[in-house]
């Protein structure tokens, strides 16, 4: 006995005058046949008879997983199977039945010209089944390059408006399509959401550098220029004051005023260097701190904060008064959002218990709403750039930040409702535990990336 697919085949023969009317039956028949536990599949073929012989000979075979599931359907399902067509033509035509076991199928070896030129795999059809290229013998010409490639646009643009569409203007929208399988129509979540972070802080990045001093201070060449001129301009004598050395009326009988007034520093010289070392001990002495910081737990934890280390930290950040450490903490707060929507999305979970989502459908709803959050950001910052350069009118930059500030709670709301259909009143409930979760959390994570920033400079 084989354990592979066995073929069960029937041999009907029905008499010529309900010939059209048994294969109708026979068609629901077969029907009815592959919806039985251990069928695969069925063919229905007909043998013509001679020229004497009126009637035709209808062959079916069936192909079930194992003679196991044949056995099964011979003493469970076999009887009733065959007693409907007794019912319905009486002795009106024969069956004949045989089993055919040990079923081993050979193909021929496909052509080189019938083979994928990308990854070998056989074609059946202008289009690979296994990678999608298209199949083509000849050398493709620059026009079909072009075409491709504004394919390729038209269907990338196509996505793309059509996601940012919904995204920013329909709110739990995309989220609800992606969930009820309509997908293929938008850009990937994940996708979406790196693009739309990285645009962010790259264009964070670029305006701050475009409208900061690298020292943080403000020139004013104008007043740098009456400083100039007033410096140029002779120094008027006080009523008593002795003549300037080097005038006529100097004489070398000097009074003692005038020769301890040639002799000690000015005091607005005095003022100066005062100034200056007070100023050289107002910063951050970070030797004479203590550092040690008395933690129980891991050893490698205790072995990491030492006092030195804490020391090498706090000289790097007063030493460039923390830029270092904003520029990393820049780099690392991307990072830091991929530990935080996590989270978030197990919050979501316990808020929606009875919602019959997965964890991974609350994760997509705050992917979603990330890169809506991530691209009004970008859009905020780049009309206030433009309006303080003077490009565009200035009014549309404090317009686009009450947007940023009043549209996403707002938003947030409704892509709640949307995506998880439930009433107003459970709805704000549920939102304003999601709302304090999520600022607990976001100081938690963004001290815990501040720390990790600052011991790993």
């Amino acid at each position: 006995m084989s354990d592979g697919p066995v073929i069960y085949e029937v041999n009907l023969r029905p008499e010529a005058g309900i010939a059209a009317e048994f294969d109708l039956w026979l068609r629901k028949h077969v029907r009815d046949m592959l919806d039985l536990p251990g069928f695969l599949e069925a063919s229905i073929s007909t043998r013509s008879g001679d020229e004497t012989d009126s009637e035709a000979e209808r062959i079916v075979q069936y192909r079930l997983v194992n003679r196991e599931a044949l056995d099964n359907y011979l003493t469970e399902h076999a009887p009733r199977m065959r007693a409907d067509g007794v019912a319905t033509f009486g002795e009106r035509f024969t069956a004949t039945r045989r089993i055919l076991e040990g079923n081993e199928q050979l193909r021929a070896q496909p052509h080189a010209e019938s083979l994928c030129s990308n990854c070998e795999s056989e074609l059946h059809g202008q289009y690979c089944a296994t990678c999608g290229q298209r199949s083509r013998q000849r050398m493709i010409t620059v026009w079909e390059l072009v075409r491709e490639a504004s394919d390729l646009l038209t269907s990338l643009d196509s996505r793309l408006w059509r996601t940012l569409g919904l995204l920013m203007f329909r709110p739990g929208r995309l989220t609800r399509n992606y969930l009820e399988g309509r997908r293929a129509r938008y850009v990937a979540p994940l996708r979406l959401f790196i693009a739309a972070s990285v645009i962010f802080y790259f264009t964070a990045a670029i305006t701050a550098e475009f409208t900061t001093d690298p020292d943080g201070v403000t020139i004013n060449l104008e007043q740098e220029e009456d400083e100039e001129a007033e410096e140029d301009q002779p120094v008027p004598a006080l009523p008593n004051a002795p003549a300037p050395a080097g005038t006529p009326d100097a004489t070398p009988d000097a009074t003692p005023d005038a020769t301890a007034a040639a002799g000690e520093p000015d005091a607005g010289e005095e003022a100066q260097t005062g100034e200056a070392t007070a100023g050289e001990g107002d910063g951050f002495d970070c030797d004479s701190q203590d550092l040690e910081l008395n933690i129980s737990g891991p050893g490698w934890l205790e072995g990491f904060l030492t006092e030195e280390r804490l020391r090498a930290t706090c000289h790097k950040i007063v030493d460039d008064r923390g830029e270092t450490l904003s520029q990393a903490l820049m780099e690392n707060i991307p990072v830091m959002m991929f530990i935080f929507l996590p989270f978030m999305a197990g919050i979501m979970k316990l808020l929606y218990p009875l919602s019959g989502r997965y964890y991974v459908e609350h994760l997509l709803f705050l992917v979603h709403y990330h890169s809506f959050f991530y691209l009004l950001a970008t859009l905020t910052l780049i009309v206030g750039w433009l309006g303080g350069r003077w490009i565009i009118p200035e009014w549309p930059g404090p317009v686009m930040t009450f947007v940023a500030m009043a549209y996403p709670p707002i938003y947030l709301y409704k892509a709640m409702r949307e995506v998880y259909g439930q009433g107003r009143l459970a709805t704000v409930a549920k939102y304003f535990l999601l709302f304090v979760a999520y600022f607990a959390f976001l100081v938690i994570t963004f001290l815990g990336t501040l720390t990790f920033t600052a011991l790993t400079l």
